[in-house]
This record gives structure tokens, C-alpha cells and sequence, in this order.
């Protein structure tokens, strides 16, 4: 945000939508938990939230929500949306967030989908490929063990 001096960007907004403390028990599957997700974000319970406003303090334009998705979803007015990021590391929430806002990414917006790749999230990436089929387009996976999707303008995309 500071690169892009975004501050001055008066009409553009950043939302962070975060709960920022413990992943809610009930988003929990099933089969997360048999697989230990439950214990591996254990450590997440740490409130953050004062740190998250101190961390955006300089830009006004940077809406910070705080609760779980997808509650919190009607809270972002945002009727355009050039750029995603999803990271909550389970799947209800994660695909959830991607519908919401499926169609408010603007075309050749991307949406980063942050474990897509990993061995351990194989349900989000079977998830977001369901979701991906669906839609017609198809995912990237980068080096990085993110996924990556463009909203098409026409056709097909990445």
C-alpha cells in the first residue's frame, strides 16, 4: 500500500476481513479435523486485531472488519473488485468468500487462493477446482503453492 501510495487513492477502498483471533470451531469439517487443522492453526488464537489497526493507521481508506466470514461479507460495499486475496485455511469460509464475490471481480481482476497447492489443504484445492469447473475457468498453480485465477473478460482464462 505504500508503493502504491494508496492513501492518496481517495476513491479506492482495501477491505481486511479477518477474525483476526481463533478460526471459528464451527467452520471446522469434519475431515479438517481428522486431518489436524484444528490443532495446526491452534496457535491463531492470539487476538491481533489492535496490531492489524496500528499496522494500517496511515491509510484511511483501508476498512478493517473484524469478525468470521461469511458473516462479515455484507460489510464490504464494494460493488467492483480488481483483486482477491483468500487465505482463512479451511474450506467452508474460503469458498464462501469466493462466491460472494465471484461477481464483483471486475474482468481480468485475480483472485490469490493462498494454500491452493499444498499437500496439506488437498479439500480447499478439490473445492476451489469444483468451483473453478464451474465457472469455466481454470486455476494456476504457482511455485509458490498459491493458486491463481483470472476473471475472464471472454472466453477462457488462467
Amino acid at each position: 500500500m505504500k508503493y502504491l501510495n494508496f492513501e492518496a487513492r481517495s476513491k479506492r477502498r482495501f477491505y481486511l476481513l479477518d477474525t483476526f483471533a481463533a478460526i471459528p470451531e464451527d467452520q471446522f469439517l469434519d475431515e479438517e479435523i481428522r486431518r489436524g487443522s484444528r490443532e495446526s492453526y491452534a496457535d491463531y488464537a492470539v487476538d491481533c486485531y489492535e496490531q492489524a489497526v496500528e499496522n494500517f493507521r496511515d491509510f484511511p481508506n483501508a476498512i478493517i472488519i473484524r469478525g468470521a466470514v461469511p458473516d462479515t461479507l455484507e460489510q464490504v460495499e464494494a460493488e467492483r473488485v480488481c483483486f482477491l486475496h483468500i487465505d482463512m485455511n479451511i474450506v467452508v469460509p474460503e469458498i464462501l468468500a469466493a462466491r460472494f464475490f465471484w461477481d464483483k471481480l471486475v474482468p481480468g481482476a485475480f483472485m490469490l487462493l493462498d494454500d491452493y497447492g499444498w499437500l496439506g489443504h488437498a479439500l480447499q484445492k478439490d473445492a476451489f477446482d469444483e468451483f473453478a469447473s464451474e465457472r469455466g475457468v481454470e486455476i494456476l498453480t504457482l511455485p509458490t503453492g498459491q493458486g491463481l485465477i483470472m476473471k475472464p473478460s471472454t472466453g477462457r482464462a488462467i
